[in-house]
């Protein structure tokens, strides 16, 4: 099996290395290795490529993004070009620690095609469990914890489906897509395999909600589930925001 991992890049310069690097620290054959770094910033290719490890750089193509600026554009460009049975996502500002790749596709051989791990804040010990299973798509709105850097998909799975231009919850309206999809089979695997940055993430809860809102009417969910997935939305970050700090 061939692995791509798909990288969209903006100016996370002083990361891009350990990003890649933390690629060809898994246990799997570097030489079926594919990673495609998407630039979806001002900064020349070539800064970039010079920032990989040289043994490593025959297998990195850097390639301007050539759809709608944003991660979702960069990830299509990826995906266009990608050759890879497998493919994975990776932000380049986050890492994956050991592990990752083996135990994925253990579950992969098992019959998954979409495969996550936890994953851990850089801020502290906080780890985010995923799902334990999506049984229906609209579990994917509803039990949160599926992070983009940690997903794994078999290229079967994907066809002609593609990020939509949006800004934020781009991520999650494409899980929900693929979970539309008769090949999809969800897998969680135990661990914690990636770290991710908090840098670049949106604060502004409110803006969250806005977008998440966007994406249930962009997928026409009837409104009784639209406002299920509101309203847990919103439960769970009042809870992990302000009642989660009064009961310490």
């Amino acid at each position: 099996m061939k692995l791509t991992v798909i990288i969209p890049f903006f100016n996370e310069i002083q990361f891009i290395g350990r990003a890649v690097n933390s690629v060809f620290s898994q246990d799997f054959p570097l030489n079926d290795i594919e990673v495609i770094i998407c630039n979806d910033g001002a900064i020349p290719n070539s800064e970039i490529i010079d920032c990989i490890d040289v043994a490593f750089q025959s297998s990195v193509l850097v390639v301007k993004n050539l759809f709608a600026k944003g991660p979702g554009g960069a990830r299509n460009t990826g995906l266009d070009m990608c050759t890879g049975d497998l493919v994975a996502f990776l932000d380049a500002d986050d890492y994956w620690l050991p592990g990752k790749v083996k135990e994925q596709c253990m579950a992969i051989k098992s019959g998954a095609t979409f495969v996550v791990t936890a994953y851990r804040f850089d801020t502290g010990a906080t780890v985010v469990l995923p799902p334990s299973t999506i049984r229906k798509p609209v579990d994917v709105f509803l039990n949160r914890g599926i992070g983009t850097s940690t997903v794994m998909v078999a290229r079967t799975l994907l066809n002609d489906l593609r990020f939509k231009n949006l800004r934020f919850a781009q991520d999650i309206d494409y899980w929900y897509v693929l979970a539309c999809c008769k090949q999809f089979r969800y897998a969680a695997v135990g661990g914690c395999f990636v770290e991710y940055s908090t840098g670049g993430s949106t604060k502004n809860k409110w803006v969250q909600l806005q977008y998440l809102h966007k994406v249930l009417r962009i997928n026409a969910l009837p409104w009784v589930q639209h406002l299920r997935v509101l309203s847990s939305y919103v439960l769970a970050g009042l809870y992990n925001h302000y009642i989660k700090r009064l009961l310490k």
